[in-house]
Parts: C-alpha cells; sequence; structure tokens
C-alpha cells in the first residue's frame, strides 16, 4: 500500500461509496450536494483547496481517501474514509497514522484534530512527533 496525492479520475471511485445522501452527509457534513455532480462534488470536496491523498492497494486502486488543512495551529483532518468492501480491515488507522505524518510535516505542527458526529466511535491515535 502507498499515499499518494489524489488524482482527480479516482474522485469517480470515491463517489461510488456513498449511494445516498446519508452516508454523503456522514461522510463530507451537511455543505455535500447529492446526488453528486461533477462540478459541485469538486466545489464540495474543496479540490485543489486542500492536500488531498489516497491509500492505493498494491494494483494501484484506490482504498481510502482524505484531506487535511491548518485550522487552529493543528493539523486538521477531513473526509477521511476507507472503501466500504475493506472497512474494519486496519486499513484506516494506518492510513490516519500516515496522513497524520504527512499533514504535520507539511504545515510544521505537533497536533491533529478531526471534526466527528457524536454517533460515530472513534479510536483516537496519538502520533508524537
Amino acid at each position: 500500500m502507498e499515499i499518494v496525492k489524489t488524482k482527480i479520475a479516482e474522485l469517480e471511485i470515491l463517489k461510488s461509496w456513498f449511494p445516498d445522501q446519508e452516508s454523503s452527509y456522514r461522510w463530507c457534513g451537511p455543505n455535500i450536494r447529492f446526488p453528486f455532480a461533477h462540478e459541485t462534488f469538486i466545489q464540495d470536496i474543496r479540490w485543489g483547496k486542500m492536500p488531498t491523498y489516497s491509500l492505493l492497494d498494491d494494483k494501484s486502486s484506490l482504498i481510502g481517501f482524505g484531506q487535511y488543512q491548518e485550522r487552529l495551529q493543528r493539523c486538521h483532518l477531513a473526509r477521511l474514509v476507507i472503501a466500504p468492501s475493506l472497512r474494519a480491515k486496519g486499513f484506516g488507522k494506518k492510513f490516519i497514522a500516515e496522513l497524520m505524518h504527512i499533514g504535520m510535516s507539511d504545515l510544521g505542527v505537533n497536533e491533529c484534530s478531526l471534526f466527528v458526529f457524536s454517533t460515530i466511535c472513534v479510536r483516537l491515535i496519538a502520533i508524537n512527533r
């Protein structure tokens, strides 16, 4: 597996992971427009305005997606997702840890943050720089 900057062609695969408005809302929040249209999707995920990374498997297929930005002197992670068929297999933990390292290094910060809905259970990953 490797983490690389996301290619725009991978966004079509990403969109297929969210079959309905509820799943897209839980992933991206209230500002995502559903059903997805190419231009509005790009706008809604702030393509080109935030560093955007993909987790690829050994065959270079997209299996994870995430973004980050600086927020309150932290690397704020956003729009994290693993392919539906690969969830609960440890890919998310590895991807988030790697993305935290990339983001903190890129932004020159020592902490990360993440917003989640209260209905979602999340294990925190502590990373010391």
